[in-house]
């Protein structure tokens, strides 16, 4: 990850596996010329953030999903369509496979008015 303006957060090389090549040092100027993943070079200071190597968090490998439910406990919560639920629970509701229009909850038709 490098960060082009200091204190203004990573904006090159941001996702993982992603990684950048140092190619020369300007010590006169303070800056370096960096290729990027897209073979663009940029010339960027010295004193800006940059961590050297490949993008990736190590514990990631360890992180699994391995039960039904291991979202929740993260504060992740199922979303179910408004298709799937009865017509109480939801106005697009309670039609068998097909959604002919939008409906009011009353159940008139919200196009063609």
């Amino acid at each position: 990850m490098i960060e082009f303006n200091p204190g203004k957060g990573a904006q090159y090389c941001r996702s993982s596996g992603t990684s950048s090549r140092i190619i020369k040092f300007d010590h006169s100027l303070k800056t370096v010329l960096l290729q990027l993943p897209s073979k663009v070079k940029k010339i960027i200071s010295y004193y800006n953030v940059a961590f050297l190597g490949k993008v990736a968090l190590k514990v990631n490998k360890y992180c699994t999903s391995n039960k039904a439910g291991y979202w929740r406990n993260f504060g992740f919560k199922p979303i179910v369509r408004g298709v799937a639920m009865n017509p109480v629970d939801h106005p697009h509701g309670g039609r068998a496979k097909s959604i002919k229009y939008p409906r009011t909850p009353w159940g008139k038709t919200t196009k063609f008015k």
